[in-house]
């Protein structure tokens, strides 16, 4: 929720308090993902040192104390050396998320899992933003504190007292202390046939890192985390200002904003239910709900000025769907890819991709109000991720053919290929150690 914190806040005066250009107000989600880019292979690290529930929590608590202190900023300097120290503790929650989903579920078990959690961004945007409109309401008839900083103290407040419930909570089966002895090994047996590896702490495998550069998912998830994340980028800083531009003001703005919300939800949870029971259906479906989005992001931008607002807003509402292909997408980074610093590698190199389609979808949209040439360039982003979805679609159905292939020409019985996928997942071996073999195709 603090992402939108910051684009909420743009329409309740933090522009014009701070005394910032439209420029350095883009500038501010530039330098979160400088930050966040930066600190990824350093604080994964950690977190593959020391006891990951533990680790991920703590920089939670810091996370949101950061955005607490967004709100006490008086210039554009000032916020820009918090946005640094944001990105910075934000980096770890993603792949801390990931592995910690890869140490309790298993494979068909993790895509909804996963969308499970993501849509909470979504659910607590709603509340969030019926929270923010009451007290940016009580803010405007009183007079008081500005609007935009009530946004960050509750926004950084509300992440701090998540970061002391994951502290309670959270870890891996080993780490958790509401397990007992016998439950701890059965929830560790139940996913070793994963042959992905646990969340346990381990020491550094430069040999699993040297074989990233060689497997084609390497590149796949670093590609397709660039790109998909150019509209995201688009859509956390400009949302706002771009339903302003429709017409509406800035408490229609956060009312308006919780319908595509709800469609998101909608468009995160079926797909992702579908997936665990239909492997096959992952990728039509991110297909599916990305030429919606961008569908959506096209209209917007060619439609004359005088369209009528609600015809806009009408369309507008189904562009945020284009998330569901990230929740659909990034379980394989931990379905499908083996050995823990294998994982860790994989998933910072994506994320440092990530925050590179988000800096360029930050700074896209140069073309106020209406931003026609920022819309169009975050859908050709979107035409590209669809064309790689089906490389990558063609490829995982190539090796699902190999892995058959190998195993009927072995002989192996299923009991008997459990049985090797227990052993790789014992020994921290790869994927392509344990022979290939994917999860989606």
């Amino acid at each position: 929720m603090d992402k939108t914190s910051l684009t909420q806040g743009v329409i309740f005066g933090l522009r014009e308090d701070t005394n910032m250009t439209d420029q350095e107000y883009a500038n501010l989600t530039t330098l979160f993902y400088m930050a966040y880019a930066v600190a990824q292979f350093p604080f994964t690290w950690i977190m593959q040192r020391f006891p990951i529930g533990k680790a991920l929590s703590v920089f939670v608590i810091l996370w949101g104390a950061c955005v607490m202190c967004l709100g006490a900023c008086n210039n554009y300097a000032q916020l820009a050396a918090v946005r640094v120290l944001v990105g910075a503790f934000e980096a770890v929650v993603i792949p801390g998320f990931v592995i910690l989903t890869s140490a309790w579920y298993l494979r068909k078990e993790q895509t909804f899992r996963q969308c499970l959690y993501y849509s909470q961004n979504q659910v607590w945007g709603i509340v969030a933003s019926v929270a923010v409109y009451f007290m940016a309401r009580a803010v405007a008839n009183s007079g008081g504190i500005a609007g935009w900083r009530v946004i960050q103290f509750f926004m950084g407040g509300l992440t701090i007292l998540c970061g002391i419930f994951d502290l309670l909570l959270i870890g891996t089966p080993d780490e958790v202390w509401w397990l007992k002895k016998d439950d701890k090994a059965i929830a560790k047996a139940r996913i070793v046939t994963n042959a992905t590896g646990g969340a346990e702490v381990a020491s550094w495998r430069w040999d699993q890192v040297k074989e990233c550069f060689t497997d084609p998912q390497y590149y796949f998830s670093v590609l397709f985390n660039f790109l998909v994340m150019v509209p995201n980028g688009a859509y956390i800083t400009f949302n706002t200002l771009l339903m302003r531009s429709m017409g509406f003001d800035p408490f229609e703005v956060i009312l308006y904003s919780m319908p595509s919300q709800a469609i998101a939800i909608f468009f995160v949870l079926v797909p992702g239910l579908c997936v665990q029971y239909y492997p096959k259906t992952r990728f039509p479906w991110a297909l599916f709900v990305t030429a919606l989005a961008t569908a959506s992001f096209l209209f917007v931008g060619l439609t004359p000025a005088d369209t009528p607002k609600w015809t806009k807003w009408g369309v507008y509402i189904f562009a945020l769907p284009f998330a569901t292909a990230m929740f659909l997408i990034w379980p394989l980074m931990s379905i499908n890819v083996a050995g823990r610093t294998k994982k860790t590698w994989l998933t910072a190199s994506a994320l440092v991709a990530y925050s590179a389609g988000n800096i360029l979808g930050s700074q896209i949209f140069r073309d106020p109000p209406r931003y026609v040439r920022g819309l169009i360039g975050v859908s050709i982003a979107m035409i590209l991720y669809m064309v790689l979805f089906v490389v990558w679609w063609w490829y995982y159905v190539r090796e699902n053919r190999r892995r058959d292939r190998v195993v009927a020409e072995m002989g192996l019985t299923p009991e008997e290929e459990e049985a090797e996928r227990r052993k790789a997942g014992e020994q921290d071996m790869t994927d392509v150690q344990v022979g290939g073999g994917v999860g989606s195709g």
